[in-house]
């Protein structure tokens, strides 16, 4: 699923590539469903990352809002740890540290 900003200009992805789509507009907030789905995952596990900290909210009415940027920056932050951990592993395998044999 994919977030898609509008704004003056139509948006641009590849059908191919996208299953769903949530649009919102730039500077929206998601409840934590919407997050949720957007993240793919449960409601449950979301609301632990915002307790850790980890993705930055606000209370409204009783109701934690997301806004986009801070889902784009977990995004950004969790492919940026994964990246690490496929650096750690071809490491691993260079140095003949690992199990896995190509």
């Amino acid at each position: 699923m994919s977030i898609i900003e509008y704004t003056n200009a139509s948006p641009v992805f590849s059908a191919g590539e996208l299953s769903e789509v949530v649009a919102v507009v730039a500077n929206a907030e998601l409840t934590v469903m919407q997050a949720a789905d957007y993240l793919g995952t449960s409601e449950n596990h979301l609301s632990d990352l915002l307790d850790l900290g980890r993705i930055a909210y606000r209370w409204e009415n009783g109701e934690r809002l997301i806004s986009q940027n801070s889902l784009l920056e977990y995004e950004a932050e969790r492919e940026r740890g994964h990246v690490a951990l496929d650096e750690l592993f071809r490491m691993f395998r260079e140095a003949g540290l690992s199990d896995d044999h190509d």
